[in-house]
């Protein structure tokens, strides 16, 4: 995992941070892994969309414990800031079968994301609007209270680590 000192100080600043190539993902994170793990785990998957079909943007909640480099990941983000623990600290996956344009939205928590497959487009809204295109092994942070959307532009999987506790500025 790869974090630089420009991507620490403008994370402890609050502002969004792309980081390309943060980690080589060595596993294979395909819909076949997906499906393994919704048996393997007894996993509920939602669907984010109305859409109510194949063409939805889909959301598991809590993998942490379901491969080992969610967890390492997790507790990675976590000692790395000094979150303060929050029951609702938690890994989802997002996946979508197809190119798929998600909901504008705002999250309460700090969210890192992490691109497992795929390519997405996260576009920010602000005074001005930004766009930045996430491959696997790309991770972006996105900041609590930030609006933004995520758009695929292929199926895609995603790792979405989000922290409700507050942390410490990392000096």
């Amino acid at each position: 995992m790869l974090l630089q000192k420009q991507h620490l100080q403008s994370i402890n600043e609050g502002k969004v941070t792309y980081v390309k190539d943060f980690v080589k993902l060595e596993r294979t994170y395909d819909f076949n892994l997906i499906s393994l793990l919704i048996e393997e785990n007894n996993l509920v998957i939602l669907p984010k969309t109305n859409m109510s079909n194949l063409k939805d943007i889909f959301q598991i909640h809590k993998v942490s414990n379901c491969l080992k480099e969610f967890k390492t990941f997790f507790d990675f983000l976590s000692k790395l800031f000094r979150y303060e623990r929050d029951p609702q600290d938690e890994v989802d996956l997002f996946f979508s079968l197809t190119s798929q344009i998600g909901d504008t939205h705002i999250d309460e928590e700090d969210v890192f994301i992490l691109s497992l497959n795929g390519k997405t487009i996260y576009r920010f809204y602000g005074e001005t609007d930004t766009d930045y295109c996430i491959n696997k092994g790309d991770m972006i942070f996105i900041p609590k209270n930030i609006k933004h959307k995520a758009i695929g532009l292929t199926p895609r999987i995603i790792a979405s680590i989000g922290f409700f506790g507050k942390k410490a500025e990392i000096k």
